[in-house]
């Protein structure tokens, strides 16, 4: 399959402000909840924390790019998807009256965030919601390539996910992540290339302290080799489970780029 070219990168998690704050290590504790800023209206009103949160690593990375929010494709990686709006529903099932919110229940469903930007933006472009376990990045990553290998010039791939309420939880996860990419087939204005998307003998992205098991975060080394813009092998799935092989994909440094992202 054909490089994808990263043209810009985006990030959303409690104590960083951005992308590159995240990457050179620069903490803001008043950042605490995910302004969702594409979002406006009703449609601010009745967002997730996850939705808010999706867009605004969106809006980063299109921001960087210069790309398109009104034309160009999407895909959403989330294992866990809406799940606090689905307990909250639960919850209600169970209380009072039984009574469910309808305005709950459209938010449950699993592309709830790409439905909400696409109506804020205007979007008519074609845009796919994914999820599944440990390959979770893997599967985006090649969902998106495969856009890109067909019709698409531009593709955005964004990929979020929450550390899971009681009666749940995910291990050692503290904090909520999102990241996105906006991703091209053609090497102009790119800050790295990705190629070689396989399974090979690689060791698997260790788990980080604030995120634990949350699978979105094996994508974090992704987005440090490109914005650092430091070619190589990054792996994009989480260590936990036996075998000395895993996803990953192949960071090679484009040449109409040669600073590192900005301070």
């Amino acid at each position: 399959m054909r490089p994808a070219y990263v043209r810009g990168c985006g990030l959303w998690t409690p104590g960083f402000a951005n992308a590159t704050s995240w990457c050179l290590g620069v903490a803001d504790a008043a950042v605490r909840a995910a302004p969702g800023r594409l979002l406006t209206g009703p449609l601010h009103r009745r967002a997730s924390s996850l939705t808010r949160m999706a867009a605004d690593a969106l809006e980063e990375a299109a921001s960087a790019a210069g790309c398109d929010l009104t034309r160009t494709p999407s895909v959403w990686a989330t294992v866990y998807g809406e799940h606090e709006t689905a307990v909250a529903i639960l919850d209600a099932m169970h209380q009072g009256e039984g009574r469910v919110s309808p305005t709950r229940f459209h938010n449950c469903v699993h592309n709830a965030a790409s439905g909400y930007v696409s109506i804020a933006v205007l979007d008519h472009a074609p845009s796919t919601t994914v999820t599944g376990g440990r390959e979770l990045v893997a599967t985006a990553l090649f969902e998106a390539q495969c856009l890109l290998a067909t019709a698409a010039t531009e593709v955005l791939l964004v990929l979020a996910d929450e550390p899971l309420l009681p009666p749940f939880g995910v291990e050692g996860a503290q904090a909520p992540l999102a990241l996105a990419f906006c991703l091209s087939s053609a090497p102009q204005g790119a800050l790295a290339g990705l190629s070689g998307l396989r399974r090979d003998a690689v060791a698997p992205v260790k788990r980080h302290e604030r995120f634990g098991g949350l699978i979105v975060s094996a994508a974090l080394p992704l987005l440090e080799h490109v914005a650092l813009r430091r070619p190589g092998c990054v792996a994009l799935e989480l260590e936990g489970e036996a075998g000395t092989r895993a996803w990953c994909v192949d960071v090679e440094l484009a040449a109409s780029r040669g600073a590192r992202i900005p301070v």
